[in-house]
């Protein structure tokens, strides 16, 4: 990879996140109501809606890892047991495209990509890449070695996946030309850093990536710099993954775990747990942390950069309506640990997690009920 970066790189303490375990029922207030609309006489009326979260799980007991949406309501979800599912209806109904058996023994799916609605991929952890054509059925295309950190597609047929040998610390990206049938080494992650006043080339261990289009792209990842200390790496390529100009992330001793842009310029950078959140407004030239809350969840969803939200594993809920500047959280109570987030659009949104686990975000009218719908805040 081609690399671009200088910073220096120091020790400094950072404050720790606050517990994210369950917060007690009576913190569950009434659904956050929208802000008031002023009516045609210039007062301020009575709210017509409000944002919730809304249980729709599945009915079998399995538990759900990953999720990806192709519009505010089409969505498909993998998890244990090879399970795949689909729904077009935002969760009210979920159809079984493969696996959904509790007592199955098959490796759980970890991951999932949709480039539309008919080209999609799906992964375990140790590298075994499932495709469909049509939105529907499924096909093993391949399994690569080391411990996989997803596949993201620029095309039907050109797509790049991270590998993390576990015998070394750095990672490699692959590429394939064939839809993910046959893959090829395209790179190694490497950045050059001045570390106490030395030049230092490190190797760098890539999590995760993000593509908005089929040649710009964002991968976020970590390299160690002494024993047990290491510094958030950040890269950026605008030739679809052919080279890559990493960075590092100044005062940051963790790795990122997420990446989330929503414009080439606007984007944030999880680290590890979750415990920071740095946004940027200049694709990644200048990095500043986020207002921490109260709590510090560690699954991130950005709808469109309007709403960005956060989900502790078992509890507490942080929102940003502002790109990430800062979070206002709010306690909440689930039945089990979310496992991942997204957000197809600044409206909907949904969580997944044990035991079939699945709640959608939405905007419904002030005077709206369901069974187990818990209060959000809105745009």
């Amino acid at each position: 990879m081609k690399i671009k970066a200088v910073i220096a790189v120091c020790a400094f303490s950072i404050m720790s996140a606050a517990a994210q375990g369950p917060a007690p029922k009576a913190a569950q207030a009434k659904p956050a109501a929208a802000k008031p609309a002023a009516s045609a006489a210039g007062t301020v009326g009575a709210p017509k809606f409000k944002a919730i979260w809304e249980p729709v799980p599945f009915n079998k007991d399995i538990g759900l890892n990953a999720i990806a949406c192709v519009g505010p309501e089409t969505c498909w979800v993998v998890g244990d047991k090879s399970t795949i599912l689909l729904t077009t209806d935002g969760g009210k109904t979920w159809q079984v495209q493969l696996g959904g058996d509790p007592e199955a023994t098959d490796d759980a799916l970890t991951k999932i990509f949709f480039l539309d609605a008919k080209n999609g991929w799906a992964m375990t952890d140790r590298g075994k890449i499932l495709g469909t054509r049509d939105g529907s059925t499924w096909a093993e295309l391949s399994t690569v070695s080391g411990t996989t950190k997803g596949v993201w597609f620029l095309s039907p047929q050109t797509g790049l996946e991270i590998e993390n040998p576990d015998s070394t610390s750095q990672s490699t990206l692959r590429r394939s030309d064939d839809g993910g049938k046959t893959w090829k080494p395209l790179s190694r992650c490497s950045v050059e850093a001045t570390v106490g006043g030395l030049p230092r080339k490190l190797g760098c261990m890539m999590r995760t990536a993000q593509f908005l289009s089929p040649t710009v792209g964002f991968a976020g990842g970590g390299a160690g710099i002494s024993m047990g200390t290491d510094v958030a790496t950040f890269g950026k390529t605008s030739d679809g993954g052919q080279t890559w100009t990493m960075a590092v992330v100044p005062e940051t001793k963790w790795q990122i775990t997420a990446v989330k842009f929503w414009t080439e310029k606007d984007g944030i950078v999880v680290l590890s747990r979750g415990e920071e959140v740095y946004w940027t407004a200049d694709a990644g030239g200048t990095w500043t942390r986020s207002v921490k809350q109260r709590l510090w969840p560690s699954s991130y969803g950005v709808g469109e950069g309007k709403i960005i939200v956060g989900v502790g594993e078992s509890g507490g809920i942080g929102y940003s309506f502002n790109g990430g500047r800062n979070f206002t959280s709010r306690p909440i109570t689930l039945p089990a640990r979310v496992h991942a987030v997204t957000f197809p659009d600044a409206h909907h949104g949904y969580l997944v997690g044990q035991h079939a686990m699945v709640y959608r975000y939405r905007i419904v009218p002030i005077d709206y009920t369901s069974q187990g719908m818990i209060g959000a805040m809105a745009p």
